[in-house]
């Protein structure tokens, strides 16, 4: 009984320390994506809030891409992140582009998204519509 007990003992033993050193990755431990992923993340992001075409969710993609690549390049400048001043010139740069691919409504609601995700307010608990050229938002009540 011995022989089968000690071995059996250390598998558990083992088991239970293997299983406390694998923890799971923390909010911030996420790798760091391309540029291209990145944009191909933004792009599907955008193409289900904003209800875009095929064709302005691939341009939508291309401009992307374009201000991530633009921006990995200021930031590998040699300074450790881009100036305000830079960052509000490569933004209204995209968004003037942006605008050129979306309709007003969309881009109406696209500002509105990115001021409340620049401000910390995510969308979660409301819905954002356009309605005769003003912007609503729906909030959820009973959310938290």
């Amino acid at each position: 009984m011995k022989k089968f007990l000690l071995p059996l003992l250390a598998v558990v033993a083992i088991s239970f320390s293997a299983a406390a050193q694998t923890t799971p990755p923390q909010k911030g431990d996420h790798p760091r994506r391309s540029p291209q992923e990145m944009a191909g993340h933004q792009a599907k992001r955008l193409s289900k809030e904003l209800s875009l075409s095929t064709d302005q969710s691939s341009k939508v993609e291309q401009i992307m891409a374009a201000r991530a690549q633009e921006m990995q390049a200021l930031r590998a400048d040699g300074s450790a992140r881009p100036s305000r001043e830079q960052m509000q010139a490569n933004r209204t740069k995209y968004d003037d582009q942006l605008k050129q691919v979306l309709t007003p409504e969309q881009f109406t609601k696209y500002t509105a998204l990115a001021t409340s995700r620049h401000h910390g307010h995510g969308m979660k608990d409301g819905k954002l519509k356009v309605k005769d050229g003003k912007l609503k938002m729906k909030t959820n009540p009973t959310a938290s």
